[in-house]
């Protein structure tokens, strides 16, 4: 049965979803749907609700969600500790934050995952924190509009789904340096995240104040427009003088100039972060890629390039290898990013695996975490209970074979005591005794040569140098029937030759004599008729 994963975009101006399918064969974009949000007065967390109403509606997707929540609401820190052991680092991460945050523990939720293991020893954490106040107001907005995500964090931590997906070259085609993490700089309305993902996944991420929103704001400024027209002018003519393309107008030198007052904040941030990840990890960055909305400027990855010394290229959802990623491009045609939103859905698919840090943690645990375990206990109680039924099934079954054996021997015994004594029984003690007492000096009750006496002069008769295997010895009145295993074809001749010389045996007939299907034996059969 197919499996629908959601990722939820909040942004600032428009809420995106991306709904996967996945199937035990692959996983496929299904859809992707995005709703603005109300332009007025009120609130963002009011009208981020009612885009969120608009968005899922009724029946929404009951299966797995993930959302991620903005920086100004979720603190990421990063902690070294001097031992990489699990339980030591689970009893004492809460004093080493305790130490860092201006709230007690029991204010806040927090996960972490290890990042690194430094070849010195020791570990280094990334911790997302919340308070559980902001958590809680969260949790009421997501719930008002019916959503209910399974993993809920810091969305700057979603791209680590994206890499084994991301492409294998930089700007331009370019391969991008071995060994080197790459780092993805999502250009929000008024946030941007920096995500660094190296072998391990994320190995570090941060949310910067400002965005899309800064750029729009100095165009008002310079052409004195309104926040509207200005968003509206960025977002048809936004553009940025680079190295051997000049502008072709007066408008574009003013547009280039204003835009570069607003991203030359960004370059400098995003500086500092590359130093502060270099000196963490000891890593080089080897490629930049830029999504996000703000991120559409023209020139904008190339003027990224010069200034930061790197391959920068931009990152469009339908460039990753994904089934059904084509079914993006339609939106990113008309400037609808969605990459955090398909982030965010391949998270809920791989169950935040890569790099995700879930607060979903205590009050705020996912109840469907809990109905799930009660499948499970369920599952596994019905399981044992079939396992007990099946061992009950298979002890009557041996019971009953055990039975059915033992009433076949009761009556091979009455056959053969019929046959030597003329009276069946059962016991074969009892048998075996009156056997005795017949067969010694003083008796003359039965024949003078008994079924015994034929074995023992079988045995006496057969050489002592051939190696013979009996498989079955039949016994009558007038014949005996030899079923065996020798060594050769010459060793049944010989066996014959010797039975012969018996004065009681008048006659012996080989029957189907053959070679076992290995060739290690020969499988022989031969008939005594008794004479005495």
């Amino acid at each position: 049965m197919a499996q629908v994963s959601v990722g939820l975009d909040l942004g600032q101006d428009t809420v995106k979803r991306v709904r996967l399918r996945s199937t035990f064969r692959q996983v496929e974009v299904l859809d992707a749907t995005s709703v603005p949000l109300p332009r007025d007065a009120r609130p963002y967390p009011e009208r981020l609700a009612e885009a969120l109403g608009a968005l899922v509606g009724p029946g929404a997707d009951a299966q797995l969600v993930a959302t991620g929540l903005p920086g100004d609401a979720v603190s990421l820190r990063l902690l070294q500790l001097p031992f990489a052991d699990t339980r030591r680092i689970q009893q004492t991460i809460g004093y080493e934050l305790e130490g860092q945050i201006p709230f007690g523990l029991d204010e806040v939720v927090f996960d972490y995952r290890v990042v690194d293991r430094p070849a010195d020893g020791g570990a280094r954490l990334l911790v997302a924190i919340c308070q559980q106040a902001r958590l809680g107001q969260w949790m009421e907005l997501l719930q008002a509009a019916r959503v209910d995500p399974r993993l809920l964090g810091a969305d700057s931590l979603a791209y680590g789904s994206l890499m084994d997906l991301l492409p294998a070259a930089g700007a331009g085609g370019a391969p991008a340096a071995e060994g080197g993490s790459s780092l993805i700089v999502d250009i929000g309305l008024r946030m941007t995240n920096l995500c660094f993902l190296g072998p391990e996944g994320v190995e570090f991420a941060r949310s910067l104040s400002g965005g899309g929103q800064e750029a729009t704001a100095r165009l008002a400024e310079a052409f004195k427009l309104d926040e509207s027209r200005a968003e509206d002018g960025k977002r048809r003519a936004g553009y940025l003088e680079v190295g051997g393309e000049t502008a072709g107008s007066p408008e574009q030198v003013m547009v280039s100039d204003a835009l570069r007052k607003a991203v030359d904040g960004l370059v400098r941030e995003i500086r500092q972060t590359l130093g502060s990840h270099r000196n963490l990890t000891g890593r080089e960055t080897a490629r930049v890629f830029l999504c996000g909305g703000g991120a559409r400027l023209q020139n904008l990855d190339r003027y990224l390039a010069g200034e930061l010394g790197l391959p920068v290229s931009r990152l469009e959802a339908s460039q990753l290898e994904l089934p059904g990623a084509g079914r993006l491009a339609e939106g990113e045609a008309v400037g609808t990013d969605w990459t955090k939103a398909l982030a965010l859905a391949l998270q809920a698919h791989q169950g935040g695996r890569h790099g995700w840090l879930n607060l979903r943690k205590g009050a705020f645990a996912f109840k469907g975490d809990f109905a799930q375990m009660r499948g499970v206990a369920l599952t596994s109680v019905v399981a044992v209970l079939i396992l007990v039924l099946l061992g009950l099934g298979n002890a009557v079954v041996q019971w009953l074979g055990l039975r059915s054996t033992d009433q076949a021997l009761d009556g091979r015994i009455r056959e053969v005591t019929q046959a030597i004594l003329g009276k069946p029984y059962d016991n074969i003690d009892v048998a075996l005794s009156i056997i005795k007492e017949k067969t010694s000096p003083e008796a003359d009750l039965l024949p003078r040569v008994t079924a015994l006496a034929n074995l023992r002069q079988i045995h006496e008769r057969l050489p002592a140098e051939v190696k013979v295997r009996l498989k079955d010895v039949n016994i009558s009145p007038k014949k005996i029937r030899l079923e065996g295993y020798t060594d050769s074809f010459e060793s049944v001749e010989r066996m014959k030759a010797e039975l012969e010389k018996e004065k009681c045996f008048t006659k012996v007939e080989p029957g189907r004599t053959r070679r076992t299907k290995d060739e290690s034996e020969v499988e022989f059969e031969l008939t005594i008729v008794g004479g005495c």
